[in-house]
């Protein structure tokens, strides 16, 4: 799912605190591009942070909400930064692509427009939210050994019309232990 780019401006720092009326605007279309950030939704879907991820992704959101509220000026670097903080410490993942610097530039650009009272941006992350983003993973990484029906009505971060598309399937192979209790290397079935 490709994220929606309101308009091609660069974004430029914001220093300018939002107004009260302003904020769910921002807070709403944040969470929307957070949501939609490829890499972020493979981390959650696929629980590289555990089985609370998708609270963690939440709680992204608002600490992301909060940097702002503290800091009006941080820059596209520094949300890049903690961004990819996040993601390490959290998800345990490390990204070798420019999409947080991506998503933070897209999440200022709002920003800047919503400060200037353009809501344009915001309308058209809802728009395209509530067409396409609801819960439709893209990516599914399946563990085999079964898992209880139980477990996954608990985890209640995807809404299931339709099932996933699966991509990927991890398979375990046994260990196989010598007389001398050392490990042999199997090779993997393909």
């Amino acid at each position: 799912m490709s994220q929606p780019n309101p308009t091609a401006a660069p974004p430029q720092n914001t220093t300018t605190p939002l107004t009260p009326a302003q904020t769910p605007y921002f807070e709403n279309g944040m969470t929307i591009l957070l949501n939609t950030w490829p890499a972020l939704s493979m981390a959650v879907e696929n629980e590289f942070g555990g089985p609370d991820s998708a609270d963690k992704r939440d709680w992204l959101c608002g600490a992301v909400a909060d940097l702002f509220t503290s800091d009006p000026a941080t820059d596209a670097e520094d949300l890049e930064d903690f961004l990819l903080q996040i993601l390490s410490d959290e998800f345990e993942t490390a990204l070798e692509d420019d999409s947080a610097y991506n998503v933070s530039q897209r999440i200022l650009l709002l920003r800047r427009q919503i400060a200037a009272d353009d809501f344009s941006g915001a309308n058209a992350l809802s728009e395209f939210w509530e067409k396409n983003g609801r819960g439709k993973p893209k990516v599914k990484v399946v563990r085999q050994g079964g898992s209880d029906d139980e477990d996954e009505e608990e985890e209640g971060d995807v809404e299931m019309d339709e099932a996933p598309q699966l991509v990927a399937v991890r398979e375990r192979v046994e260990k196989v232990v010598d007389e001398d209790g050392f490990e042999l290397v199997q090779k993997r079935k393909r």
